[in-house]
């Protein structure tokens, strides 16, 4: 069977409840009670323990039915949201993040490698097809919750029951080699993807959260009308979620074309973007230069991520790829984390030291393709 489709549908369903923390906890924690140094903590939790279920996830797929483990993840992932809906219930709320992030770990790994297996030469292509706030005004946080859990399931369920009975079919190749993940190549791309994530997946939506709480306190005019701060934070927060519908499958194409031009345009506009944050803007400029650094990061992160797929062979990639995972989560989760503390600094350092990670991935790229192409030519 073809699972690339249906396995990325259960991801997008998977990534509902992720979103609207991300979306909502930042901008209402002083109202739900939470501090801004646990909002770092509760956002980076799931990816601390990814550090140790992504090579976990690699072990299951080399011994498990792949389609049945994406069938499991999706029930448990549904299941670990409805348990946020009590914030003040900490240990049950930090449980639930640790376990919907084993539940990603399955989920990301299964959708990575059956893009990967299934296009080929054009990785790049199948990798962009396939990677709440209104519910809290209206409702309140419980009911949200539950909202974001039920649609979790229903979402997910009927793609995974369709990939339930792939199986992953892994040919042996005379020369096929085990790469090092000591080698540099893989080190430096390692580098670049926790980075990147540290941006784009944690300081970013976690100092930015809290520099719109900090410009917006009562809303801000849009058009003659007020609008919330939680709905500016949605806005903020959609803007990564539509790139990863709507962009990513143009992003995997200039990864085929340019991987090169496409990852420093990139790392530029991220720069860029996490910089003007730092301004004191208007919501909807806010809103855009927040766009832009993540429709840009998210090519800069299928670029890395394809750089690495070629770098190993069909039946050595779910390892490699859980050891680029498990960088960019360990990137994630300390980015989470610092734009939590260092917001108590203040959000523009924060944010400035998210630009300083991003400048710091272009000559990191630049010395892995050097590496990389001394090695071509030596082969």
């Amino acid at each position: 069977m073809r699972p690339a489709v249906p396995v990325a549908l259960v991801v997008a369903a998977s990534l509902l409840g992720d979103t609207f923390l991300y979306t909502v906890l930042p901008v209402s924690a002083a109202r739900l009670g939470v501090a801004p140094l646990m909002v770092g903590i509760v956002l980076s939790v799931n990816r601390w323990v990814r550090l140790f279920t992504n090579p976990l996830a690699a072990r299951l797929y080399a011994r498990w039915p792949a389609g049945r483990l994406v069938l499991v993840a999706i029930v448990v992932a549904a299941a670990s949201t409805a348990l946020y809906v009590e914030p003040a219930w900490v240990l049950v709320f930090l449980g639930a993040r640790c376990v919907w992030g084993f539940a990603f770990s399955l989920l990301r790994l299964g959708s990575i490698v059956s893009a990967v297996d299934e296009a080929g030469e054009g990785a790049g292509r199948r990798l962009g097809e396939t990677r709440a706030p209104l519910a809290v005004e209206a409702v309140g946080w419980e009911l949200a919750v539950a909202g974001a859990a039920v649609l979790t399931l229903v979402a997910g369920i009927g793609p995974a029951v369709v990939a339930a009975p792939w199986r992953r079919t892994v040919a042996i190749e005379v020369g096929d080699v085990r790469i090092r993940l000591r080698d540099a190549r893989l080190v430096l791309l390692l580098v670049i993807g926790a980075a990147q994530l540290a941006v784009s997946a944690g300081i970013q939506g976690v100092a930015g959260g809290l520099r719109i709480a900090e410009l917006f306190p009562a809303g801000a005019g849009v058009l003659g009308v007020v609008i919330p701060a939680t709905f500016i934070a949605g806005a903020f927060v959609l803007t990564q979620r539509v790139a990863q519908v709507v962009w990513q499958p143009f992003a995997g194409r200039f990864a085929d074309r340019a991987i090169d031009a496409t990852f420093f345009a990139a790392a530029i506009v991220v720069a860029a973007g996490v910089g003007a944050l730092t301004l004191p803007l208007d919501a909807v400029t806010f809103v855009v230069a927040g766009g832009a650094a993540y429709f840009a990061g998210l090519n800069g992160a299928i670029v890395a991520e394809l750089a690495v797929a070629r770098l190993a062979s069909s039946a050595d990639r779910p390892r490699v790829l859980a050891a680029f995972h498990t960088a960019q989560d360990a990137g994630a989760a300390a980015g989470a984390f610092a734009g939590g503390a260092l917001a108590a600094l203040g959000t523009g350092v924060a944010l400035g030291v998210g630009v300083a990670l991003v400048v710091l991935t272009i000559p990191a790229w630049a010395l892995a393709r050097r590496a990389q192409a001394r090695v071509t030519v030596a082969a």
